[in-house]
Parts: structure tokens; sequence; C-alpha cells
């Protein structure tokens, strides 16, 4: 089992769009089947972007069809198989809280071989079920489900991944805590640049502390790819020289002093551009650039840049 995380420390560093494009590769890299599936989670209870950008149009779903339903009704006969432990397709009862989204991805799989466990996103009904699930729970019910989804999903050696909400909220810092490979999103700026090395400083320090293991890939998006002149400084070279090179050395010396607990993975800054490039048809359109036709330069080097990501998530989890 591999449990992923895409995080970032604040809102509006493009993690979700950066968690799809990357799944297509991932599927590639993994190759699940409905025994042991890859299993996504829209974690992100404020803005469930990834639930929406899967939704089939055609398709509505009532709210037990959702993280929040599985951390609310869910009971202990729920993650009972009724066949071999080791074959998702055997625990039924919890499958109802998952929706099949294989095909949105490719054909070339079963559609029961990629899940969603999304958000709900019912006007009337979301506010009650987010404060339920994402505040503590008194009784322990709500992440006692969590906790046993995360075990069932060990046991069928499933796929995971979290698209994260971001900073410490609670279900970021559940998914963080179970999470081996963790891909942190951040924007090619002084301002991420500076908050992210703030948080997984203190990150790091505590799973250095606790000796939990993680592998940690830092991901700039949306950087701009063509060469552009600032104040008698060529970007992207200086970023790269200056605010990266700073933050790269800073961030080796906490895993470092991990002792080994805490392994940074780089690559995403290698090649033409030092990240994800900006893509044009984004700033109109959230898609899967894979699906799409088309090859323009921006989304030709995207499309690079996603597939070496999966896999060095899969070289991680291996």
């Amino acid at each position: 089992m591999a449990i992923n995380s895409f995080f970032s420390y604040k809102g509006g560093s493009g993690r979700t769009t950066t968690t799809l494009n990357t799944l297509y590769y991932l599927i590639q890299e993994t190759q699940p089947d409905p025994s042991h599936p890859l299993v996504i989670i829209d974690a992100d209870n404020e803005s469930y972007g990834m639930s929406m950008l899967l939704k089939d149009p055609e398709e509505s779903y009532p709210t037990e069809v959702s993280l929040q339903g599985l951390g609310l009704t869910a009971r202990q006969d729920t993650f009972v198989p009724s066949g071999r432990p080791d074959d998702w397709r055997s625990y039924r009862n919890l499958a109802k809280f998952f929706i099949p989204v294989g095909h949105y991805f490719t054909k070339d799989i079963d559609k029961e071989a990629v899940l969603l466990l999304r958000s709900d996103v019912t006007p009337a009904e979301q506010q009650a079920a987010f404060e339920a699930v994402f505040s503590v729970d008194k009784n322990g019910r709500v992440h006692d489900n969590l906790k046993a989804l995360v075990e069932k999903m060990e046991i069928c050696d499933c796929t995971v991944v979290f698209d994260t909400p971001s900073g410490t909220q609670d279900m970021a810092t559940f998914a963080l805590n179970y999470s081996d490979t963790i891909v942190c999103c951040m924007r090619p700026s002084v301002q991420f640049e500076m908050g992210t090395r703030l948080c997984f400083e203190k990150l790091i320090a505590k799973w250095g502390k606790y000796g939990n293991r993680k592998k940690i890939i830092f991901c700039p998006s949306a950087v701009p790819f063509r060469k552009t002149d600032v104040d008698g400084n060529v970007y992207p070279e200086h970023y790269i020289n200056t605010v990266f090179s700073r933050f790269k050395s800073e961030m080796d010396t906490k895993a470092h002093d991990t002792g080994g607990t805490v392994k940074i993975v780089w690559g995403m800054q290698d090649g033409e551009v030092p990240g994800i490039p900006e893509v044009d048809r984004f700033k109109w359109q959230e898609c899967c650039l894979a699906k799409m036709g088309g090859n323009k330069e921006d989304e030709r080097m995207a499309k690079e840049k996603y597939r070496k990501l999966a896999q060095l998530i899969d070289r991680c989890n291996g």
C-alpha cells in the first residue's frame, strides 16, 4: 500500500490541478485493478475541487456517497469483508461510499479500478456535514471510521491519493500523518517559498522527533517558462539560483537533521522549467491535459512534468 498526499501550505498553489493531471500518469505506473484500486480522496472540505472536476454532469449523488457520509454513517459492519479480506471488492458495504472514475482517465482499465471518495457539495446539507466530519468528534466515531478506512485500504494494497486542504486544517493533518509520500505544491514566489519553508520546518522536526518516515517532493507549479527580464535579472534562471537554491539548501539541512527519517526527493526543478510550466488553457478550462488533443509548447512541457512527477511518486512508493 502507498498513501500519497498533494498538499500546500496555503491555497492558490494549483494543488488540485496538479493532482488531477498527475493521476493520469500515476494510473499508468501503478496499473490498478478492482481488487487493488487507486483511491482518490477529496479531503478538501472548503474547496472540494476534485469532486467538481470528476463529477459526471449527468449524475447526482446523495450526501451519503461521500467522505462526509462515510465519516457519519459507516458502522462497524461496514468494514467487514464478504470474501477475501485482501480483495477490495469484498467490502461491499464500504464500496457504496465511492464513485468509480477509471473511465474518466482512460478506457484501458476497468472503471472500478479508480475510485473517488468525494466531498459532498450539496449546498443545503454541506455545512452541517462538514462541521460534523472535520471538527473534533468527541465520541471518536468520525475519526475512527477514517482510520478504519485506511486500515482496509492497507490490507487490500490500494494506492491512495489525498487531495488535501491547505495548511493545518484537520483533514490536512490527518492525511499528512498517514502519508508515505507528500507532494508539496508551491508557486515560484518569495511568498510561497517563505511560507512553505516555515511550514515544513515544523513538520519535518515533528516527523523526525517521532520517527514518522516521510518522503517529500517539492513541486513549483504554474512556473512562467519564457525567459523574462525583471529589474535586470533573467527569470526563471534567477529564481533557480536565488530563491529556490536557498530553499533547497534549508530543506536539505532540516531533513538531514532527522537522521534519514525524512527524505526529500528533488527532480521537479530539472529540465527547461523549474517545476510545472504555466498552461494557458488552465486559465479558462481546468482539465486533464493528457486526454486533450493539441501539442502547444506549454501543454507539451506540462505533460512531460506531470509524467515525471508520477514516476517520482511511484519510485518513492516502491
